[in-house]
């Protein structure tokens, strides 16, 4: 009888327990990421925010639902990216997607989710492209190239009176885009631009660039755009050389949104006098940034700067739990209320708002920065 007993509590625990686990409301965000090669650094950094949002949210969730995250690695690579998306779409699929950062890889990915009708919300990446191809499932939260490169080039010649610039970029979708529009920009407000350097991924020894660009005469600004690890050996190589302020010269070196908070650090004395935009200050005195700043430090560290890649992909979170307020836990729900969206203050912009092409148009997320002699950052009002 004690064992028949037994028995029947056991299964009415193991039913009652399998009803509560399936009433339980999920949303399932996919998370294409770097987190091997080249830009991994980046994609360490969007988990960590991506987790701390999600952590935040799910403390109470939203109409009852919690967020629950899949990770895939994309290694920066259009190939990898593909496969990482269908594994994604097939396994886990889910109701709306983050990512990826590169924009190759980003423009890899990005006609598969459109066609599963799945919302893909990037943080990272620049290339005109992606929202210039007539996706209705794209909402993109960063600057895309031709909004970074404006206001860079206006900058350039309004706060630092430049008259000449040289560009080097990366050739990829991202640093060609960076590039033709500076060079655009830069010359229509009457400036000269005395070359457009290119180089190659693969590319790690630039004293041959370097030296050819001390050869050009007076140089006001040079403009890079390339991935950290790149960026870190041209500063130092144009240090070396004597061009930049960092190396003693008399040229400003600047760039896009690209180099996270640490990269002065890793490029040493080289990188002083370099001003650039940056997605994210930790520096605002916004309400929502403190209190970001806070909480990241709180799961982090108190010492630790989060990078803007961490505060755009915590953003990306935050405007997905936003379209699920206002609508029901379905990627067609989630598509039509991110399309919706206007004005929403988050930690990188003042305010978000969407374009009909999904393209947030609130120039407020850009920010300039310059490295300081002690390599800490100097927030210019610009």
């Amino acid at each position: 009888m004690n064992l028949i007993k037994s028995v029947i509590c056991g299964l009415i625990f193991f039913l009652t327990s399998l009803g509560a686990f399936s009433q339980e409301k999920i949303l399932r965000i996919g998370l294409l990421i770097p987190t091997s090669g080249p830009a991994s650094y980046l994609g360490v950094s969007m988990k960590q925010g991506v987790e701390l949002a999600v952590e935040q949210i799910n403390k109470t969730g939203i109409n009852g639902y919690k967020l629950d995250i899949h990770i895939e690695d994309t290694a920066c690579s259009p190939l990898q990216a593909t496969n990482a998306a269908k594994r994604v779409l097939e396994q886990y699929k889910p109701h709306v997607v983050i990512g990826e950062v590169c924009s190759d890889a980003t423009l890899a990915i990005a006609p598969l989710f459109e066609q599963a009708k799945i919302p893909l919300v990037n943080t990272g990446s620049s290339t005109i492209k992606l929202t210039e191809s007539g996706y209705k499932y794209v909402f993109r939260v960063f600057p895309n190239a031709d909004q970074q490169s404006s206001r860079l080039a206006s900058m350039a010649l309004t706060n630092l009176s430049a008259k000449t610039a040289v560009v080097l970029y990366e050739k990829t979708n991202a640093g060609i885009d960076n590039a033709n529009g500076f060079e655009k920009y830069f010359t229509a407000g009457g400036g000269k631009v005395l070359a457009l350097v290119d180089f190659g991924k693969e590319v790690s020894d630039f004293m041959p660039i370097a030296t050819r660009i001390a050869s050009l005469g007076k140089i006001d600004v040079i403009s890079m755009v390339a991935l950290e690890g790149q960026s870190i050996r041209l500063t130092q190589a144009l240090a070396q050389v004597g061009i930049s302020k960092g190396g003693g010269g008399p040229t400003t070196l600047i760039g896009p949104i690209y180099m996270p908070w640490g990269f002065d650090q890793k490029a040493g004395n080289s990188s002083a006098g370099y001003v650039r935009a940056v997605g994210f200050n930790h520096n605002e005195k916004r309400k929502v940034v403190q209190d970001f700043m806070t909480a990241y430090r709180a799961k982090y560290g108190e010492n630790e700067v989060p990078s803007q890649f961490l505060a755009l992909a915590y953003d990306g979170v935050y405007l997905i739990a936003e379209a699920l307020k206002k609508g029901t836990a379905t990627s067609e729900s989630i598509h039509e209320q991110l399309g919706l969206i206007k004005g929403f203050e988050l930690t990188t912009g003042i305010k978000i708002t969407f374009d009909q092409k999904g393209q947030n148009i609130d120039p407020s997320s850009i920010h300039f920065v310059e490295t300081n002699k002690d390599l800490t950052w100097k927030t210019l009002s610009w």
